[in-house]
């Protein structure tokens, strides 16, 4: 189904969805700290052995010092990120700014952090940042820490795991990577890498008016410099069509051509917007061409919607991907397409 023909889901769907992914986490919340705490040693390491009989809900065995530790790891990674996912929830929903397409990050995300913290763990371990050493000589507070705050801070961990990395297995300039064309550079959201609705240079037709008030001489004025293309909109923030520079100097130039060889005056300002629209051609590339996603949609989906519709050099976000909502952002072709080559 095309972001055109999608249909908003109802408000009793919202509050359902929200309720479910609420209600889960806190689950996942009180399901992880109790592990961790039938998890966690009666005694210190250092002063005698860990208990090795361990009690799991359904689960009852023995287990060693490093199996210990490995799992204690994971379930303060999943607290940590169930408090970065919480939060972000909570923000959302308070705002009523919460899309239900975002439902998957919400799930996954103690799940991510427990593998990033696993992971991150194996690396510390492994003596890549600090050096080896064994179980009963670890701090399991300093251990079950770190995992958390690697949870809790992903985005960061996974960029020291990837400067790491980076430097062991680095590539000459060019090759590996850098010879693969298409890519999405960390396939971002659109809300991070659109242009919001208050920062937009936008024509507004004022309530009561149409196209036929729209004055080219106007449009023509907002243009230079880094304005090369200008949304026009209703009140409602609801788009009507987006100029371009090259489209307008065009219909500008040939009615100057007409009136010089019919002998008359040229006035860019007997022009108006339906003019424009209304000369050959021009309703499909302003109108017709115009591509529209939902706010929690990636900048992948940005770029298939653009190669879909015929033209197409804009896309807007909307709440729900529709036409008939009012604008949230604005994506220009050529900033998905430095998206595309990051």
């Amino acid at each position: 189904m095309s972001p055109r023909s999608a249909s908003p889901p109802s408000p009793d769907d919202n509050a359902r969805g929200v309720n479910i992914i609420g209600f889960f986490q806190m689950a996942l919340a009180v399901a992880f700290m109790g592990w961790l705490f039938a998890l966690w040693p009666e005694r210190p390491a250092k002063d005698a052995p860990w208990i090795q009989q361990v009690n799991l809900g359904l689960w009852s065995g023995r287990i060693g010092d490093d199996a210990r530790l490995i799992l204690i790891v994971m379930c303060a990674g999943a607290l940590g990120s169930f408090v970065h996912a919480s939060t972000s929830f909570a923000s959302y929903v308070g705002n009523k700014r919460l899309v239900l397409s975002w439902a998957w990050w919400y799930a996954l995300r103690p799940f991510i952090g427990m593998a990033l913290a696993l992971i991150f763990y194996f690396v510390v371990r492994g003596g890549l940042l600090s050096t080896n050493a064994a179980a009963s000589e670890m701090s399991v507070y300093g251990v079950a820490a770190v995992a958390g705050l690697v949870g809790m801070f992903s985005k960061q961990a996974t960029d020291k795991l990837r400067e790491l990395f980076d430097n062991l297995f680095r590539t000459e300039q060019g090759h590996g990577d850098d010879a693969r064309d298409d890519k999405l550079g960390g396939n971002q959201p659109v809300a991070g890498a659109m242009i919001e609705r208050r920062k937009m240079s936008a024509w507004v037709i004022p309530d009561g008016q149409d196209e036929t008030q729209v004055i080219i001489a106007n449009l023509h004025s907002m243009l230079g410099g880094v304005v090369t293309r200008i949304p026009v909109l209703r009140t409602n923030d609801t788009v009507v069509c987006v100029i371009h520079q090259s489209l307008l100097y065009k219909f500008l130039a040939d009615r100057s051509m007409e009136a010089l060889k019919a002998h008359q005056a040229f006035d860019a300002s007997s022009f108006t917007l339906k003019d424009l629209l209304d000369s050959p051609g021009t309703k499909e590339l302003v109108q017709d061409s115009l591509a529209y996603v939902p706010q929690g949609a990636m900048l992948s989906d940005a770029k298939a919607v653009m190669e879909r519709v015929p033209h197409c050099q804009d896309v807007f976000v909307t709440e729900h991907g529709l036409p008939s909502e009012p604008v949230l952002g604005w994506l220009t072709d050529a900033q998905v397409r430095v998206a595309a080559k990051v």
